[in-house]
């Protein structure tokens, strides 16, 4: 990366715009919970920030992008071999939405106290997952048949409906209640929530539950039980099922501290190699 370039990767609760310097035309913009990926010219741009807003802009280099982007990739292709230096340029044409997955990793970059050497490397690990994240959409969205072109009213109910699930987490809502609430009816609100956010409207509630949910459990002395009922499930059981098929592993699990990790560095294994290991 040049002195004169950026690569930002900018998620947004509300509106983020660029502009050449010296000019009032916004280029490109980031409205409320839509994130991207683009690359700038640092010294020829202006970026408009509404200050009353919460926005996490994070800088990468060319090296890290290296690092964990096959230079075959699109997503490189699209940032580094296109002849566009002279503006700033969008990974994505359609800025991408926020999902629940997204936003608990950005909840926790905004908290990072970075005190020490150890809060250095979990805030890396979590800027590479929310890099891997951001891709993995990039990647939905270029391959998706959907087809789908909305107009921002139609967008704007999607966003209204999104606003609706997280409210009501805990309580039934029927689709065709809320394509009602939203102005709208149940089929469009099937296809525009999948176009808007990538996921069926359910699939994205059940991702927002279980996300909620693991952070209720290490944070929050709360037993699985009352997370469970937080969540609006009946029965615990049927919260640990759904909580296992998301994460791999039982709530209790993170209750209880049975969750182990072990990490040997390679010079360690080659020294194992010369004895005679038996795990019991």
């Amino acid at each position: 990366m040049t002195q004169s370039e950026e690569i930002t990767t900018q998620q947004g609760v509300s509106s983020f715009g660029i502009s050449k310097s010296g000019s009032d035309e916004v280029i490109a913009e980031i409205e409320r919970l839509e994130h991207n990926i683009c690359r700038i010219p640092f010294k020829s741009s202006r970026l408009l920030v509404n200050a009353s807003d919460d926005i996490i802009c994070i800088n990468i280099s060319s090296a890290f992008l290296d690092r964990f982007l096959p230079g075959d990739h699109q997503a490189y292709k699209r940032l580094f071999l296109e002849d566009k230096l002279e503006k700033p340029l969008m990974l994505a044409d359609v800025n991408m939405q926020i999902t629940p997955e997204i936003s608990a990793i950005l909840q926790r970059l905004g908290n990072s106290s970075q005190s020490a050497f150890s809060d250095e490397l979990l805030l890396e690990s979590k800027a590479i997952e929310l890099f891997a994240l951001q891709i993995a959409q990039f990647e939905q969205m270029q391959t998706s048949e959907m087809g789908v072109v909305l107009k921002k009213t139609e967008v704007d109910r999607m966003h209204q409906a999104r606003e609706i699930l997280i409210a009501q987490t805990g309580e039934q809502l029927s689709l065709r209640a809320l394509a009602h609430l939203v102005g709208t009816n149940e089929f469009n609100l099937k296809r525009d929530f999948k176009a808007v956010f990538g996921k069926t409207v359910y699939a994205y509630l059940n991702q927002h539950k279980m996300e909620q949910a693991r952070t209720m459990l290490i944070d929050e002395d709360i037993t699985v039980a009352e997370t469970s009922k937080k969540m609006g499930y009946k029965h615990a059981t049927h919260f640990t099922n759904a909580f296992k098929k998301y994460f791999g592993f039982l709530p209790n699990k993170i209750k209880t501290g049975k969750l182990s990790l072990l990490i040997f560095v390679e010079d360690f294994i080659a020294l194992l190699e010369n004895f005679n290991f038996l795990a019991v």
